[in-house]
């Protein structure tokens, strides 16, 4: 493999070669483009073809055709898909190039090593071709401790715009990188541009910024949403929006949006300035220092939720055949799929067909106790599925030239020497190996996911069945195991087992001698850990309790309490609840509810506190069960969010539009309903006694009487 370190972005020139920017300065290589395909004939008449090469092996795809230029593949690639002649393609010339060559971008580098530059823009309007609608802020940083303000109080639009390209050109940054880019300001900056008759010539050869037509989607577990792609020549660019999506896995971030994400995540900074979207225009006329102030916080903020939310990323992108933008958008099958390829490629093998979809079983999950409990632990089999495949050698049964297993085994021991590393380390040091591991945690648990991927070059869901039930073996050998030296055992969930302690084992000492007890009566390469002590838990249903831990904080799990679905106030009546509850505080627990109901029949709470924010894609404006949100999100853009509230009427309005007139009848079954939720910890009678349904208006009724 080529190791060739310093590449910082390739990109393709003049169609037969392609320009690799480096460290010590740019170079051109010749490139030419290919495909695969199984049999000669079908390009026998195709034109540009510069090469066929037959692969050795087993896999259906084994003649490698080259063609003089990318037009060329392009024709080629186009005439295939239209035939419905079966072929393996790569639309991406520079995956296509270090794919095949081996290198990769960033190697030998470290994330704080990279050019990184922050963006961000004020408007007056969130319409760029609204006639009152003005870029009036441009606020820039970067990682080199550059700051500047472009301020529209002396310059016009276009000069603005000529002195931002000219920053990036003196500053020369490889990330361009800030919170909503795709989808507001780069939108917005190209609709401005055109309309003052500026362009954007970010590109490391002079070339414009190039927005994609039409929406793209992005990877976010098992979610794909939509965005407006955007290239720059030469540079990536990093949207933080879309990163905090993929890095909050586990759901827990209340809202993506900036000031919110960098409060919850606990980056925010003393003496920040906060103005309201809706303000921006009256603060500009009256205080424009105090909107200055602000843009440049939120370029500060773009700058350190970066370094939380991508670094993973950036050190994958180390080892796959992809931009940083790539790696940042695409999902986790698609990377191990390259991989493999890449080897296979490289040794001249063939490639084969994925298999069609069957179904395969997932992981054993069961509730064993409902109800309030003390003492309990987590045990967790570690790398439960990676270790059933190294343990029990399952790899595809296309992967002859056993390539699968290696490669999960190598990126498993580079995980296990960083975190090795990351344990003695401190500060920026613990930042690198953290962010090395986390990329290679990311990847080794996709080789199971990869088995059953319908996309997989090398998929086999015979493998993928074999690999979970063995999980589950395993698994239910560890209850059998911790049930036999007196532990009760609450939930059992894939590769993890809540249970409270034996009596006797008290302290947390005990606890891991009993785990690692039981971890030597499992099979060979399979590791039981004690992953969690809590002073109290509350069991609702499968994958749904609350735990409290030795620090006094609240976790909670699953969708019937934690949702982003839910009005704050109900999320925060539920946290408030699940704590009173753990505590034996039943009464206040009842207390909390009723008057929670008071301040919503009294009209007290703030539109922010039972607003929910709603996603807005293509089905939104064409759906008819989305009739009223549709109304709602009048002038919105596919792939933004909107905050609504359900006035009396049942229709949904936007919370600028609040004019009290909200449905309180609708908020007291969303009252009730969020009680229900721990109405498995009650006898009916007593549930329904503390929390009772309240209807609107019966504090007014009864006062009749």
């Amino acid at each position: 493999m080529n190791r060739e370190e310093g590449i910082l972005a390739v990109e393709l020139t003049g169609g037969s070669r392609v320009r690799l920017y480096t460290a010590s300065g740019p170079r051109e290589e010749a490139f030419e483009p290919w495909l695969l395909v199984e049999s000669p004939e079908v390009c026998a008449d195709m034109s540009g073809i510069t090469s066929v090469s037959g692969l050795k092996g087993g896999g259906e795809f084994r003649h490698l055709v080259r063609f003089r230029a990318w037009s060329e593949f392009l024709n080629a690639r186009d005439r295939l898909a239209n035939d419905r002649v079966p072929h393996f393609r790569l639309n991406s010339p520079v995956q296509q190039y270090l794919l095949l060559t081996g290198k990769t971008l960033f190697r030998g580098m470290r994330y704080v090593d990279l050019r990184r530059m922050q963006l961000d823009i004020e408007t007056l309007s969130l319409d760029p071709a609204d006639p009152e609608g003005r870029i009036v802020l441009i606020t820039i940083s970067d990682t080199a401790g550059f700051e500047e303000v472009i301020d529209g109080q002396g310059l016009s639009e276009a000069e603005m715009l000529g002195r931002l390209n000219r920053i990036i050109a003196e500053r020369d940054p490889t990330i361009l990188e800030g919170h909503n880019l795709f989808d507001f300001d780069l939108p917005y900056l190209n609709v401005r541009a055109m309309a003052c008759g500026a362009r954007l010539t970010w590109g490391r050869d002079g070339s414009d910024l190039r927005l994609h037509e039409g929406t793209r989607r992005f990877k976010v577990g098992a979610k794909n949403p939509p965005y407006r792609a955007a290239y720059v020549y030469g540079r990536h660019i990093l949207d933080t929006y879309q990163q905090v999506q993929r890095y909050d896995v586990g759901g827990r971030l209340e809202s993506y949006g900036l000031k919110n994400v960098v409060r919850d995540l606990g980056l925010e900074r003393e003496g920040r300035t906060f103005v309201a979207g809706g303000d921006i225009r009256e603060v500009w006329r009256t205080d424009p220092e105090r909107l200055i102030a602000y843009a440049l916080d939120d370029v500060r903020d773009v700058r350190a939720l970066s370094e939380v939310v991508t670094p993973t990323e950036f050190y994958q992108t180390q080892i796959l055949p992809y931009t940083f933008q790539e790696a940042a958008l695409s999902g986790t099958g698609e990377k191990i799929n390259v991989l493999l390829i890449g080897v296979y490629l490289r040794r001249g093998l063939a490639i084969p067909r994925p298999r069609p979809s069957q179904d395969f079983p997932g992981g054993y999950t069961e509730l064993r106790a409902a109800g309030l409990f003390q003492r309990v632990v987590k045990a967790d089999v570690e790398s439960l599925y990676p270790s059933i495949m190294l343990t029990y050698k399952i790899r595809p049964i296309t992967d002859t030239e056993d390539v699968f297993l290696p490669m999960l085994e190598r990126l498993t021991k580079r995980r296990l020497e960083a975190k090795a590393q990351m344990k003695g380390a401190s500060g920026s040091e613990r930042a690198y190996w953290d962010g090395l591991q986390g990329s290679y945690k990311v990847l080794i648990n996709s080789f199971y996911g990869y088995l059953g991927y319908g996309q997989a070059s090398f998929n086999d869901y015979d493998a993928a069945r074999q690999v979970t039930e063995r999980g589950q073996e395993i698994v239910l050998k560890a209850v059998g195991l911790l049930e036999a030296r007196g532990a009760k055992i609450l939930e059992v969930d894939t590769d993890g087992v809540y249970f409270v302690a034996p009596p006797g084992v008290d302290e947390e000492a005990a606890e891991r001698d009993l785990v690692e007890e039981v971890s030597g009566a499992l099979p060979e390469g399979i590791h039981l850990s004690h992953d969690g002590r809590y002073p109290g838990m509350i069991s609702l249903k499968a994958k749904n309790y609350v735990l409290l831990d030795p620090d006094g904080r609240l976790v909670l799990k699953g969708s019937s309490l934690r949702s982003r679905r839910d009005e704050r106030a109900f999320r925060d009546l539920i946290s408030q609840m699940a704590r009173l509850l753990i505590d034996g505080k039943e009464e206040e627990a009842g207390r909390a509810y009723r008057a929670l109901g008071e301040r919503i029949q009294a009209g007290a709470l703030d539109i922010r506190d039972f607003c929910r924010w709603e996603s807005i894609t293509e089905k939104t404006f064409s759906n008819p069960h989305l009739k009223r949100l549709a109304e709602a999100a009048e002038g919105k853009a596919v792939g933004q969010r909107v905050a609504v509230y359900q006035r009396r009427d049942g229709s949904l309005a936007a919370v600028e539009d609040y004019a009290g007139d909200e449905d309180q009848d609708y908020l007291l079954r969303r009252l009730h309903d969020s009680a229900s939720r721990f109405r498995e910890m009650f006898r009916e009678e007593a549930f329904r006694r503390l929390f009772p349904l309240i209807r609107a208006g019966a504090k007014e009724q009864l006062s009749l009487f």
